[in-house]
């Protein structure tokens, strides 16, 4: 397999390598891989994102030291070509590749839908602030009006409404006492 780290196109080697032949398992710069994909023998091979490649390189199959190229369904496990012919002979197979690219599609929209769904609860904490606010300002509003009220009667008729108030008070709290199972 080529390396992943250099990226340049493998065919012209001067300009970057931004297409990965599956098949040839090279680096291809645009105008090769269109040149690679007119040739009657390479026309069918599939192309990937230079960027979706992973560093480290193929696996290896323990068995026989060569590359995995398939996914063994019936074991669920990565296999190689001998693999395939020999110890899974009759067992149902699909390409690594093809493996890689429906997790990578299934694991995007997992976490689309995760991000899309903490962008929904961020907004649904923000109206809830914006609706505690709104009820902060109204009891602030309201603890301001008493205040003011209060300053503006007389001295006698501030005592007779701060006691009356004292006196409500405990009678709701004898009642809601009194209620109590």
């Amino acid at each position: 397999m080529a390396q992943a780290a250099s990226k340049t196109c493998e065919i012209c080697v001067s300009a970057y390598g931004s297409q990965y032949c599956i098949d040839c398992e090279q680096f291809f710069c645009e105008n090769c891989k269109t040149f690679h994909k007119r040739q009657k023998v390479t026309k069918n091979h599939q192309f990937q994102s230079s960027s979706d490649i992973i560093p480290e390189g193929k696996s290896k199959c323990k068995e026989h030291n060569e590359d995995v190229n398939f996914v063994c369904k019936t074991c669920n496990l990565a296999v190689c070509s001998s693999c395939v012919t020999g110890s899974h002979t009759g067992h149902a197979f699909s390409k690594l590749i093809d493996n890689i690219t429906q997790m990578k599609t299934k694991n995007t929209k997992d976490l689309r839908s995760k991000v899309h769904e903490a962008t929904q609860n961020i907004k649904t904490m923000e109206e809830g602030l914006k609706a505690f606010d709104v009820k902060v300002e109204g009891v602030v509003k309201t603890i301001i009006e008493e205040v003011e009220y209060v300053h503006n009667i007389p001295e006698t008729e501030r005592k007779n409404y701060l006691n009356q108030r004292v006196i409500t008070n405990r009678i709701r709290n004898q009642k809601s006492f009194i209620k109590r199972p």
